[in-house]
């Protein structure tokens, strides 16, 4: 009996069974069949490029699926909002837009001309943030512009496909980390791979919690997912805490907390942003405990990095910011005692004063044989992980 029951998972003999079958399973269940024995330990790698086909889903709103994912590597665009939850769920809602996030100017620019040119869209609004705080369900202060881009859709009648550019003051990824209301959005799309950052409260246990304290703006957009199926809270309860909960202090995009999943690349142009950058994205997680008139949250830290001994721009919190910049700091000044001094900017002791944070990048004029660092990051992440392993265990050691 049990040789019959397994014959259901071959997927070559049964695949008309084989597929139904997963397409009405979760990715809870999924796991939970592929743990049961080596026979059908393989099937969620199998699974993955099958269905979670991101060209399929993109093409509800572009003709050339592959050709936006080149444009997302090419300007370091990101895809979040009710798609990323709708691909990492596979369910659609009809009702439903595609978010894109860039940094404003001309990135944001050259986006919009892409969608334009080549997808046949035209804008319908603009809305600028600004101080008002929230549009559209975020808190959306890091933002700069919103614009809504519709062309009509094929596939229903007298209907729209509309899609959003919502555009940065600073790399995208900070404003996001900085504005989701809630857990369950946190869901990023790049050009290569698709991250969910809170996978086990959000699609095993269907739960959210609140990143933002719950006001009248954002009550619309708690009331939508929880009409959809999720259970959503202002904080996790204590003896929820669990060693895989990714509700953690400190957390970075793509740590072992998050859900990554790779994507086909084989007809798209590939990115000359390494993948680090996005996924040593560090934040904090504090949990704002409040009262009947002011909400508990988990209050979300990022901030941008700016160092001169990087080529890119990170998010970090203070803990991995005061380790990471005082090794930046070294290996700027060594980048500098390179330099010939007539050739060292003329307020060299100011920046030296500051720890060489680059916050007036225009005054070095880098020379080829300066070195950047970021190919070091994982490698400092891991030894600054190592360092709060020590702390604890000092503070234990003090306990007892």
């Amino acid at each position: 009996m049990a040789i019959v029951f397994l014959d259901i998972f071959n997927r070559v003999s049964q695949y008309p069974i084989f597929s139904c079958l997963y397409d009405h399973l979760e990715i809870g269940d999924i796991l939970a069949i592929s743990r049961t024995c080596k026979r059908v330990a393989s099937l969620y790698e199998y699974l993955v490029p099958i269905k979670w086909n991101v060209d399929e889903r993109l093409q509800r709103f572009v003709r050339n699926p592959t050709g936006l994912r080149s444009k997302l590597g090419e300007l370091d665009v990101l895809i979040s909002g009710s798609f990323a939850i709708q691909f990492f769920q596979r369910v659609t809602w009809l009702s439903s837009d595609l978010d894109l996030y860039v940094k404003d100017g001309d990135e944001s620019d050259a986006l919009c001309a892409y969608l334009v040119e080549s997808e046949g869209y035209t804008l319908k609004t603009t809305k600028d943030p600004g101080g008002d705080g929230d549009v559209f369900g975020y808190a959306l202060y890091s933002f700069v512009h919103i614009w809504k881009y519709v062309r009509p859709d094929p596939g229903r009648q007298d209907q729209f496909t509309e899609i959003q550019v919502i555009t940065a003051a600073e790399i995208p990824i900070h404003a996001i980390l900085n504005s989701f209301c809630t857990t369950v959005v946190v869901n990023i799309i790049s050009w290569n791979k698709a991250y969910s950052v809170y996978p086990l409260s959000t699609f095993i246990q269907k739960r959210g919690y609140m990143l933002q304290p719950l006001d009248n703006h954002l009550r619309p957009s708690v009331i939508k997912y929880t009409s959809r199926g999720w259970k959503i809270q202002e904080a996790m309860w204590p003896e929820d805490t669990q060693l895989n909960h990714p509700i953690q202090p400190y957390r970075r995009i793509g740590d072992r907390y998050t859900w990554k999943l790779p994507l086909d690349t084989s007809k798209v142009q590939w990115s000359r942003t390494p993948d680090t950058v996005l996924e040593y994205a560090a934040f904090e997680l504090d949990l704002h405990v409040g009262d009947l008139k002011d909400p508990s949250y988990h209050q979300t830290t990022a901030s941008v990095f700016r160092l001169y001994a990087l080529q890119y721009l990170y998010t970090h919190h203070r803990n991995w910011c005061f380790f990471l910049g005082m090794r930046a700091r070294q290996m700027t000044e060594f980048e500098l005692r390179k330099m010939e001094p007539a050739n060292l900017p003329p307020d060299y002791q100011q920046m030296a004063e500051e720890g060489f944070y680059d916050s007036h990048n225009s005054s070095i004029d880098k020379p080829s044989t300066w070195t950047f660092w970021d190919s070091e990051i994982p490698h400092w992440y891991k030894a600054w992980e190592k360092t709060l392993e020590r702390e604890k265990e000092v503070q234990k050691m003090e306990v007892t």
